[in-house]
């Protein structure tokens, strides 16, 4: 009796789910897309000032060491990547419209998309961490010759401080951007099986 009931239950809330407003769900897609596209070129733009002001900082300041040259080389380097990156992101949400032509094409897309974000999130965060740790050690060395032990043991322990709390922004980040492409998908597939039913 208790597993009818059970099943009984399972049944009334099954058939009280509502259907959905396809018109909403498209108004909702494009307005998380339209969102989503202008932080990622948001995010370009922030890194192309950071990387023209890196370059500024070589050119207009004289660095003594061979060190800090590489280490704003690097810096410049990875910030260009991370650049393109966003950009090229950015460019493929933007210009992608086939939800409205072909929304299982579009769900595959997302998909896709969804896993190459996770993994530039992950491993390619990773490996940018890691180069930006490199370009901060090599410019250490020249902060520890020319300032005092107290200021390069502040400057270490403010970089180590930087990347904890970057790492932990990043994992807000990472899953914040995860649900958020997973509510595209879901809210699509629903109302792609809502149409074939």
């Amino acid at each position: 009796m208790k597993d009818f009931d059970a099943l009984k239950d399972i049944w009334t809330r099954q058939a009280s789910v509502p259907k959905l407003n396809s018109a909403d769900v498209l108004k909702q897609v494009k307005k998380n897309k339209a969102g989503y596209s202008k932080k990622l070129l948001f995010e370009s733009l922030v890194m192309m000032a950071v990387v023209l002001l890196l370059v500024g900082l070589w050119v207009f300041k004289s660095f003594v060491l061979w060190t800090s040259h590489l280490s704003i080389f690097i810096l410049i380097l990875s910030c260009t990547y991370y650049m393109f990156i966003q950009f090229r992101d950015y460019k493929s949400i933007q210009n992608n419209n086939s939800f409205l032509e072909q929304p299982e094409k579009y769900i595959a897309y997302l998909k896709s998309y969804k896993r190459s974000r996770y993994n530039l999130n992950t491993r390619t965060f990773s490996a940018y961490s890691i180069a930006i740790g490199i370009a901060f050690a090599l410019y250490f060395v020249e902060v520890f010759i020319a300032a005092p032990l107290w200021q390069t043991i502040a400057a270490v322990g403010f970089t180590i401080a930087w990347f904890v709390f970057s790492w932990v922004l990043m994992q807000s980040y990472k899953k914040r951007e995860q649900e958020r492409l997973q509510e595209l998908i879901v809210n699509l597939e629903n109302l792609e099986r809502q149409f074939e039913g």
